[in-house]
C-alpha cells in the first residue's frame, strides 16, 4: 500500500470483521524525522522556553492522526498507524504559536482553535490537492500559510527567529537539527536540494540586508538591519527546520537530483523575495513560508521549461541574465522596508520628590545616565514605596506582535509594576502603557 510501510502480521477482529494493522517500519524516514522534532520540542519545553503548551502538542497530534486514520480505515479498510499525519500535527505544533499562550503553561488551550484549523487544512490539503497520486503541497506548511492567513498576527505567530543568546541548550538544539537533519538528508538523496536552498537564500537574504532592509521583531528593541538580519535569517534554527524538514518533503521534492538542487534554489529565492518587502517578523516568517508553497505550485511548469531548455540556460545569456533579473527583484521588493529608525532621547533626570531605589540595568544598550532618567519618569507615575527598579524590555502583554520597548519595572512590598517608555516629541522621554506584573 505504501512504499514505506510494511503490512504487519497483527489482524483486528470487530464484530466478525478482520482489519489489517499495518505498522511503520523501523526504516521509515518518517519515524527519524519526528524523532528530531520530538526532541526539539523536549527542549523548547524544558530550557528554550517555547510559548507552546503541552495540550496544544497533543491536540495538534490528536487531530492529525484521528484524520488519517479515519481516511485508511474508511478508504482501504486497514487500521493504519498514522505516521505521517504526526509528523504534520507535530509540525503544526513546532512552528504555530497562539496569542496569549506562555512558557510553563503546560496545559493551556488558549487559541486552540488556531492550531485545529491549521491542522485540518493541512489534511485536507493532502487528500484533496492532488496531482499524479502524490500530493501537490507539504501539508503542514500548506496548513500553517493558510492559518496565518485567516487568523492574522494577532490570534497566530509563527516561532520566532531568534531563540535567545548561544547557550548549552541552544548549542545542543542546533547540534540535534543539523545533525539529525543530515542523517535524513543523506538517506533520502536530498543533500543537494537542501544545500542549493540555504545557498540560495543566503546569497538573496544578504543582497537584501545589503540594500538597507530592516524588520522590527518581537525580541528586539529598535530594528533589525544589515548584517544582523542577514544572520538572525540564514542562521535561524527556525529556518534550518525548514529547510531540513519541510523543503525535503519526499512526496513534493522532484525525484531527479539536478532538480531537487534547482527546487532547492528556487524555493531560497522565493523565500527571499517574498520575505523583502516584509517589515515586521510576523510577515517576514510567513514569506518564507510561502515561498515554498509558490515553488510546490509552481514546479509541474517549471520542470517542463528546464526540460526544453535543457543546456541552453547555462549558456552565456542565461548565466548573467537570470542572476541579474533576480537581483534586480530582490533590490526592487525590498525597498518598503528599508531604514526602519531605532528611537533615541534625551537622556537628562526630570526633577525628583523622592530619591531613586536601588536600578539594576537588565538591558545592556542602557547607559546608567539613561536608566536613571527612566527609573524616574516612571517613578512619578508608582504609588507608594518603591523597593527597587530595574531597566529592561518589556512588551505590552495584550498584543502579541508587539516590539519591545524600553522599560522599567518597579517592586514594591506588594507587587510589580512595569512601564513601557518611548522618546518624547519635544526631547527626553514618556510612559506609554503600563500594567501589573504577575
Amino acid at each position: 500500500m505504501r512504499g514505506d510501510m510494511q503490512r504487519a502480521a497483527p489482524v483486528l477482529t470487530i464484530r466478525g470483521r478482520s482489519i489489517p494493522v499495518v505498522l511503520p517500519s523501523v526504516r521509515d524516514p518518517r519515524l527519524h524525522v519526528a524523532l528530531v522534532i520530538g526532541s526539539l520540542q523536549v527542549l523548547g519545553q524544558t530550557v528554550l522556553g517555547f510559548e507552546l503548551s503541552v495540550a496544544q502538542i497533543l491536540v495538534c497530534l490528536g487531530v492529525c492522526a484521528c484524520i488519517e486514520a479515519g481516511v485508511a480505515l474508511w478508504r482501504e479498510r486497514v487500521l493504519l498507524w498514522p505516521a505521517s499525519a504526526l509528523l504534520t500535527g507535530n509540525s503544526v505544533a513546532f512552528i504555530m504559536r497562539a496569542a496569549g499562550t506562555r512558557h510553563g503553561d503546560w496545559w493551556s488551550l488558549d487559541g486552540i482553535e488556531v492550531f485545529v484549523v491549521a491542522c485540518v487544512l493541512s489534511m485536507a490539503s493532502k487528500y484533496l490537492l492532488r496531482v499524479g497520486g502524490r500530493h501537490v503541497f507539504n501539508p503542514s506548511n500548506l496548513g500553517l500559510v493558510a492559518a496565518f492567513v485567516l487568523f492574522g498576527s494577532r490570534r497566530a505567530n509563527p516561532q520566532d527567529l531568534w531563540w535567545g543568546p548561544l547557550s548549552p541548550g541552544l548549542w545542543l538544539t542546533l547540534a540535534v537539527i543539523v545533525g539529525g537533519g543530515l542523517v535524513v538528508v543523506r538517506r533520502l538523496g536530498m543533500l543537494g536540494l537542501v544545500v542549493g536552498a540555504w545557498v540560495s537564500f543566503a546569497a538573496c537574504v544578504g543582497l537584501v540586508a545589503a540594500s538597507g532592509h530592516c524588520i522590527t521583531a518581537r525580541w528586539h528593541y529598535g530594528a533589525v538591519c544589515g548584517e544582523e538580519f542577514w544572520s538572525v535569517m540564514t542562521t535561524s534554527p527556525e529556518l534550518l527546520v525548514f529547510l531540513f524538514f519541510m523543503v525535503t518533503d519526499p512526496r513534493t521534492a522532484p525525484e531527479n537530483p539536478a532538480y531537487r538542487v534547482a527546487f532547492g534554489a528556487g524555493v531560497g529565492l522565493a523565500a527571499a523575495l517574498l520575505a523583502a518587502p516584509m517589515q515586521t517578523e510576523f510577515a517576514t516568517k510567513v514569506g518564507v513560508l510561502d515561498g515554498l508553497v509558490i515553488v510546490c505550485a509552481a514546479w509541474p511548469l517549471a520542470a517542463a521549461a528546464l526540460g526544453r531548455l535543457g543546456g541552453r540556460v547555462r549558456g552565456g545569456v542565461g548565466r548573467v541574465a537570470l542572476p541579474v533579473a533576480a537581483a534586480a527583484a530582490l533590490v526592487a521588493a525590498a525597498s518598503p522596508a528599508r531604514s526602519i529608525a531605532l528611537p533615541t532621547a534625551a537622556a537628562s533626570t526630570p526633577a525628583l520628590s523622592r530619591a531613586l531605589p536601588p536600578i539594576a540595568i537588565a538591558e545592556p544598550t542602557v547607559d546608567r545616565t539613561t536608566a536613571r532618567a527612566l527609573v524616574a519618569i516612571a517613578l512619578a507615575r508608582a504609588p507608594g514605596a518603591v523597593t527597587s527598579a530595574t531597566v529592561l524590555l518589556v512588551r505590552n502583554p495584550k498584543d502579541n506582535q508587539a516590539s519591545p520597548q524600553l522599560g522599567v519595572e518597579l517592586r514594591t512590598p506588594s507587587a510589580r509594576h512595569a512601564y513601557a517608555l518611548a522618546p518624547a516629541s519635544g526631547g527626553g522621554w514618556a510612559v506609554t502603557a503600563d500594567w501589573a506584573v504577575p
